[in-house]
């Protein structure tokens, strides 16, 4: 692996004289700020030569960046055994997303599923919550449900709507709680949430709250920044269609213009919550 990072330092050596002579103020970004923001606009090769020193030094953050450029090849040459040594270290380092990156690959692999779930505590301990959603399943599987509604609760604290839905469908204990938090994590992106508020709202005879659930459901446009209407139409009467198919032209008619008022008015404050993903920088 040092090898792979000398190769890496190599190309910044040029630099380093100028590098010194440069006076910090109090507003300069530290070195690993920079490299953080060069990775996030794909500035993969300036990135590299930014965490090649600080992952040597043990910095976690620029371990597990610099790993995942050495895996894939991005900004590097592809060196998958110095790749994933490094992220094995992050991972030792406490960086929640590296042991969440070998506890995909452990499953990916049929890994030994204690080892798996002692990586996805690992990342846990850190606030990553898809590494507690992992664990909260994994104690429903186990039966142990006063453990699993715990990890939900702090996971929907942490903002992950996928935990409400859970807590909807799993622990609440009356329809007013479970119609809040399918609310709230439809309100955050999380369309299996709109869908069983679609089922909910056709059962109460709900038809505008029917249709416009199973739209915001099927994933449309509106979830992008420009939201093209005449899409959402088309969307809507492909699927559906068999929640108000049944009203006579003028009712039918008129309920359309209402669901149209219900998406206008959900997605006028819309912000989607988003997942977490490997070696993506937040």
């Amino acid at each position: 692996m040092k090898n792979s990072i000398a190769h890496i330092l190599k190309f910044s050596a040029v630099t380093a004289g100028v590098t010194l002579c440069l006076m910090a103020t109090a507003t300069a970004a530290s070195p690993l700020d920079e490299g953080v923001n060069s990775y996030r606009h794909g500035n993969f090769e300036s990135s590299a030569k930014t965490f090649a020193p600080l992952a040597e030094q043990g910095n976690a953050t620029a371990q597990y960046l610099l790993s995942c450029q050495m895996i894939n090849g991005i900004g590097v040459p592809t060196d998958q055994t110095a790749g994933w040594a490094m992220m094995e270290s992050a991972a030792n380092n406490a960086q929640p997303d590296a042991s969440m990156v070998l506890a995909r690959r452990l499953e990916a692999t049929n890994g030994d599923k204690e080892n798996i779930k002692s990586l996805y505590m690992t990342a846990a301990e850190h606030k990553q919550t898809q590494a507690m959603l992992w664990l909260a399943l994994d104690a429903i599987d186990q039966g142990d449900k006063a453990h699993a509604k715990e990890l939900l609760t702090d996971v929907w604290n942490e903002g992950d709507p996928r935990a409400a839905t859970l807590l909807a469908t799993r622990f609440a204990e009356n329809d007013e709680d479970r119609i809040s938090y399918l609310s709230a994590a439809a309100e955050k992106g999380e369309l299996r949430a709109a869908a069983y508020l679609a089922e909910i709202s056709r059962e109460k005879d709900d038809r505008v709250g029917a249709v416009g659930w199973c739209a915001i459901a099927s994933g449309l446009p509106g979830h992008a920044a420009n939201v093209d209407w005449k899409e959402i139409g088309m969307a809507v009467e492909r699927t559906c269609a068999k929640y108000d198919e049944d009203l006579k032209p003028a009712a039918r008619a008129q309920n359309r213009a209402n669901v149209d008022q219900f998406l206008s008015d959900f997605f006028a404050d819309y912000k989607a919550w988003k997942p977490w993903r490997p070696c993506a920088v937040r």
